[in-house]
This record gives C-alpha cells, structure tokens and sequence, in this order.
C-alpha cells in the first residue's frame, strides 16, 4: 500500500497549516463515518467545518442518528457497516469509529466493497500483529489505511517540529504517560482494554514524542508496581534511540499525579508539549517556561481533527502533517507492547 513510512521533515509552521486549510476548498469531497458514537460526532463536526460536499454517516442503531435529520449534505443510514454493500464513488473517504473490536472487521468489509482509503481510529487493535495483518489485507486490495492519532495533527506539534527543524534538529527527546486515574476508568471501559491499556490510550503522548523523533529502534526499560486492572506494571522507565538517531527516555508513574508531556531539545531551545495541545520554550537553562501562541484552524473543533481529516483529502496538507501509516501504527504498537509488559514471557 501507498506509505508515509519515510519520516518527512515538514517545515511549516502551525499558522500556515492553519492558512493553507482555510484557503482550500473541500466541497468536492466526500467521506463516510462508519460509527456514530462520541468521535463518531467529533469527525462529522470537524468535515463540516471544513465544508465537505457530502458526508454519509453509518451507526449500529437509529436512535444516535436522529439528530442529523434536515442536515443539508448529510446522509444517514442504520444497521452497522455491514448493511453497506454499494461500491463508494472513486476516492470517498472512510472514516472508521467503531468500538474497538470491531475496528478491524469494519475496515475489512469497506475495503471488499470498494473504499481505497480509510482512516482508523486509534489504536486499530491492541495487537500489532493484528495490524500487520490488516495491513497486508488492505494492501492486497490496494486500499490505504492510516490510523487517527489525531495528537499528530495538533498545531503545537506542527510548531515544533517546525522550530526544530530551523534549529539544526532534535538532539534529544523524553516524554510522560503518565495517566490521570478518572474513577469512571473502570465503569467506562471494558476489562480487556484495561488489560491493554497501554495501547489503548498511552501510545497518544509516546505516539507524538516518536512523530517528532522518529520511531523506537533500539531500546530498553523497567517495569514496576500493577494495578488490579493492569497488572503487568504502573511504573515504567526506559530510554533508546530512535530511527532518526535520536536519544530518548521515558517514564511514567500511574500511581502518582503527573500527566502526559512531550519535551524535545535543539542546540538552540527546549520545547514542551504540557499539556499536549499548547507548546512552551526555554532559549536559556536559568529562564522559566514561555508558552508560544499557535495559530489554530478552528477554535470550535477538537483539536487535531480539522487538520488530520484535511491531510487525508489534500496531500499539499498531508506534507505538513505527520500521518501514520498501518505499517507504522504496528510498530508503534509492538513498541508498547514491550514497554507495557503485554508480550508473553
């Protein structure tokens, strides 16, 4: 399948992102939404805030869908995906926001009827072997699939990496996935995502650290501490080099009150990526954090949307972007899988 699996050293800072999506013109396009729970919204919202010419939303149940009666451009249509059957108009967009078990049999059956390009949302499965698989699936059926860490659109990591670029590179990297511990955890989320929930839900900040250093090539870490519902580890510590040659660390702490954070350093400034959506500098050791002002596309839309869903219609945009493809969600994926303990010993 057509890949991003080369790292791009994109330049553009956030506000041309933001300038090059406000002067683009989308009504040509067309998506599908397979999924219509609460990033089922977030997608329709963002496509029509881009302007998107037609937009198709498929949910399981009517009752989800009532509400979008009377929307001009909007069509919707319930059964699940797999009352779907007619073949998309050439190049319409997939967008996949199933429950996670159903993420893979969803994207299956779209690419058996027609659609040549999908977007998946994160984490695709909680086994990167499942997603090697899924990807010489669709590759033999010459579709293209990239998972929506929706994180690596966010205009503060666009900034960054822009700033990092103009400053000789990224020497150094370390990030936190720290998880803030909601007690509706337990109650929202099934016990098998739990198990995993690494995957599931810490490889958003490790997944922009490795946007903006490359991806892990060789590392190696210690795992401490478990909780009832994660028993393979709450404490992990680690540190490698990336593909790019990078050295990085990392370290969490599931039983204390730190959060997710993303710090990168160039010869010339540290930038902190705390919390993820707003970007901060140091150009000297003794001085204090000074946040930077980053133009954003749309203010009302959840951050990281508008840009990612305007990347997958515009490859000018995707060259600002750092989409991930299947090949590189898998190895993103078993990275985790070895920080988080979830391969058999």
């Amino acid at each position: 399948m057509s890949s991003h699996t080369e790292t791009q050293h994109p330049t553009a800072a956030a506000g041309a992102l933001a300038a090059k999506i406000s002067s683009g013109d989308f009504s040509g396009c067309s998506a599908t939404i397979v999924g219509y729970g609460n990033m089922g919204r977030q997608y329709l919202k963002a496509l029509q805030g881009l302007g998107i010419g037609r937009i198709d939303v498929c949910s399981r149940s009517q009752g989800p869908l009532e509400s979008l009666a009377g929307l001009e451009s909007v069509t919707a249509l319930a059964g699940g995906y797999s009352v779907m059957t007619d073949a998309p108009p050439v190049d319409r967009l997939a967008i996949v926001a199933t429950p996670t078990p159903d993420l893979v049999p969803a994207v299956k059956h779209l690419a058996n009827i027609g659609f040549q390009k999908i977007l998946i949302e994160k984490p695709v499965s909680l086994r990167s072997a499942e997603i090697v698989d899924l990807n010489d699936y669709l590759d033999a059926r010459g579709a293209t699939a990239i998972c929506a860490y929706n994180r690596l659109a966010y205009p503060s990591l666009v900034e960054a990496r822009a700033r990092a670029s103009k400053e000789g590179g990224i020497t150094s990297c370390t990030y936190s996935f720290t998880e803030i511990m909601i007690e509706e955890l337990e109650r929202t989320q099934s016990a098998e995502e739990l198990a995993f929930w690494g995957v599931a839900n810490s490889l958003h900040p490790i997944g922009m650290a490795h946007a903006l250093a490359g991806l892990p090539m060789t590392w190696s870490g210690h795992r401490a501490g478990g909780l009832p519902w994660h028993p393979t580890g709450s404490v992990f510590v680690g540190s490698g080099v990336t593909e790019e040659d990078i050295p990085f660390s990392y370290q969490a702490d599931w039983g204390s009150k730190g959060r997710w954070s993303v710090e990168i350093n160039t010869p010339q400034a540290s930038y902190r990526l705390c919390p993820l959506e707003k970007l901060f500098t140091k150009t000297s050791s003794l001085s204090d954090w000074e946040e930077i002002s980053v133009a954003v596309y749309d203010n009302e839309l959840k951050v990281g949307f508008a840009e990612q869903l305007a990347a997958m219609f515009d490859p000018e945009i995707a060259a600002m972007v750092p989409l991930m493809d299947l090949n590189q969600t898998a190895r993103l994926s078993a990275f985790g899988e070895d920080v988080f303990g979830y391969l058999p010993s």
